[in-house]
């Protein structure tokens, strides 16, 4: 056979030598159902019906014909016939190609533990992922074959756990259960089966203290939800009919009550390409192994975690697969065998809700790789626990939650259209859900940003933004980003005891949330109170070690106003895009006496803003005592402004 029919990791066809041959999906997705059906053969009916639904039936066989005619030429041109075109039925002639599909369902009883290796190796991603089928009984087959390979694959597991015990497969029983539990996080006998891999000293999970039961004690085992649907409806991710996420006219997003999702990213190093040691990634996985002994958490499969990291747009899959919280791991190589940094954040409104650091050096790694798993793990269903009233409050209605994470992608591209386009997704949610707070926040934070982006001191726009961001903390007033956006308004408004006392509250509702503690030290600057602002800065950067560049310059301010001007020199070169630091630069050269440096960067202010006039600037600049305004024009005014 020349030609290859793969399903798993999406649906394609390939050559002998595994290269992509174009073929039209709906003749792919016809050999998919063929291959399901008796004799490989369907009316042609039948076939239309599948493809097309509930369109009139003249419709439907007008594009059957079409589509069967693309297929033909393109059969043509390849020099084969994989589909045999008659006058009244389709048939596909299974020996002139292979499935992954039909390899997975051919039965071996004598072998086992070889069809789960075979198996292993063919589950390269979820049965037809990424394939969004126009029909409903399209869809609905996908779902029904991904709950039968999901059933043969635990039938599978448990024919060759023997077996596979015996030979020392501890490898292969990790990935399977993994890719099952991904499915039905309650299946207790392929937990047992995963812990006891994962501490092969004892058949019984639970008679290691180091094993299973530190991270199962860590929490409460809640009673498992009644409205719960634990159908396995995928191999490696979680792209069931209830959780496809399409255009906004397709399908609502279906969220569903059970556990909160999490997937654990892949290491990465700080230019962002993935770690090649393979002691970090060792590392993550005995994480992984140790949050499948709680109840508190869902884990998305260590393959479809991995393909998520390798993804330039991270937050569209992370959204498409409905996942809560996103475990984010970085190496720093600054001390021997490297620094690893953890952060766990809240998918849909990025807060960092717990991070910490860790010593990757050789000598010590070994030894207690286990013990910062059983760490991070504790740590990890601690905060998720903590953050559970926050996730539900999210997802209480699920259109309003699918229109404000929209929007949410809009307002990250920092430009006016992107803003305004934001913030009439957020007003379409908030029309679906009137006291929904997440998105009368996401307005307000539109209001503002569009007042800094068009810099006309336009205070009606900061006055709108104050009266959503006030709306957002009536409707329910432990919602910590409110909090924040009005704490933020606040204090360009120069109200700045009230910004202070309202990032206070925020930081005390949520005590981890890096962005929140950032936006409190700048306040705290603006405040004149830069000592007080270089504490709360330490603090948000460490706990967001890879920071925005927002955090650092907020830093540089501080250190300038208590005259650590080499500190501050210091973050701004750690900033990725320096230029908006270029008047702070120059200033703190300035006052150093290195007027050569401070007038070079006079010159690059004046080229990106000809029309700069220093007086018009400082009057803009909230800050509150009169002595940091004067501080900050004599070094602007030394440099040469």
């Amino acid at each position: 056979m020349n030609f290859r029919l793969v399903t798993f990791g999406g649906l394609r066809l390939v050559d002998a030598s595994g290269k992509e041959v174009a073929f039209p999906q709906k003749g792919l997705l016809a050999m998919c159902c063929l291959l399901d059906s008796p004799d490989f053969e369907l009316p042609r009916d039948k076939l239309a019906r599948f493809l097309w639904g509930d369109t009139h039936h003249s419709v439907a066989y007008v594009n059957l014909r079409k589509a069967l005619s693309r297929i033909k030429q393109r059969q043509d041109e390849l020099g084969t016939r994989f589909l045999e075109i008659g006058p009244k039925t389709v048939a596909l002639d299974a020996k002139t190609l292979e499935s992954d599909f039909q390899a997975f369902l051919q039965a071996d009883p004598v072998a086992p533990l070889a069809r789960l290796r075979s198996a292993a190796r063919l589950l390269a991603g979820e049965f037809l992922e990424n394939v969004e089928p126009e029909s409903a009984p399209a869809g609905k087959w996908i779902t029904r074959q991904r709950e039968r390979l999901a059933g043969e694959l635990r039938s599978l597991f448990f024919q060759a756990l023997p077996d596979a015990r015996k030979a020392g497969e501890s490898v292969l029983i990790r990935n399977i259960a993994l890719r099952i539990l991904d499915g039905n996080p309650f299946d207790e006998p392929v937990r047992e089966a995963l812990l006891t891999a994962h501490d092969p000293g004892g058949e019984n999970p639970q008679a290691d203290g180091a094993g299973s039961s530190p991270l199962a004690a860590t929490m409460p085992v809640p009673a498992r939800p009644a409205q719960l649907d634990v159908r396995a409806d995928g191999l490696a991710g979680h792209l069931g009919a209830n959780h496809t996420i399409g255009s906004l006219g397709k399908s609502r997003l279906e969220i569903p009550a059970a556990l909160p999702r999490l997937a654990l990213l892949p290491p990465m190093v700080t230019d962002g390409s993935l770690d090649p040691r393979a002691s970090a990634h060792a590392l993550i996985e005995d994480i992984t192994i140790g949050l499948c002994a709680l109840r508190t958490v869902s884990v998305v499969a260590p393959y479809t975690a991995a393909q998520i990291g390798l993804q330039s747009d991270k937050a569209s899959i992370i959204e498409r697969h409905a996942i809560d919280y996103i475990l984010d791991c970085r190496i720093s190589p600054e001390s021997s065998g490297g620094t690893l940094y953890t952060q766990l954040i809240h998918f849909a409104n990025d807060e960092i809700i717990w991070a910490d650091r860790f010593n990757l050096a050789p000598e010590g790694l070994l030894i207690g790789r286990r013990e910062i798993a059983i760490h991070i793990a504790k740590a990890i269903a601690r905060e998720v626990e903590h953050n559970r009233m926050a996730r539900e409050h999210f997802i209480s209605d699920p259109q309003a939650y699918r229109l404000f994470l929209l929007g949410q992608r809009n307002i990250k591209q920092i430009q006016l259209p992107n803003v305004r386009r934001a913030r009439k997704l957020f007003r379409q949610a908030v029309s679906v859900k009137a006291d929904y707070a997440p998105a009368l926040s996401g307005i307000a934070r539109t209001y503002f940003m569009e007042w800094l982006l068009t810099a006309r001191g336009d205070n009606e726009l900061l006055d709108t933004a104050e009266q959503f961001a006030r709306r957002s903390i009536a409707t329910d007033e432990r919602f910590v980003s409110g909090y924040r956006e009005l704490g933020v308004i606040r204090l360009y408004q120069r109200e700045f005891d009230e910004s202070i006392e309202t990032l206070d509250r925020a930081e005390r509702l949520s005590p981890h949330y890096a962005d929140v503690i950032a936006s409190y030290a700048d306040t705290l600057v603006q405040a004149s109170r830069p000592a007080d602002a270089l504490e709360k800065i330490e603090r948000s950067i460490s706990l967001n070690p890879l920071c925005p560049d927002e955090y650092l310059w907020t830093a540089a301010g501080a250190c300038y106003s208590t005259e650590r001007y080499e500190q501050a020199l210091s973050h701004i070169e750690q900033m990725k895009n320096r230029s908006p630091a270029d008047r702070l630069s120059a200033a703190c050269w300035a006052m150093l006496g290195d007027m050569k440096k401070a007038r070079s960067f006079v010159r690059r202010t004046r080229e990106a803003h000809p029309d700069f006039a220093l007086d018009k600037w400082i009057a803009m600049v909230p800050f509150k005592d009169d002595w940091q305004k004067e501080h900050y024009c004599e070094g602007l005014l030394k440099a040469g402004f």
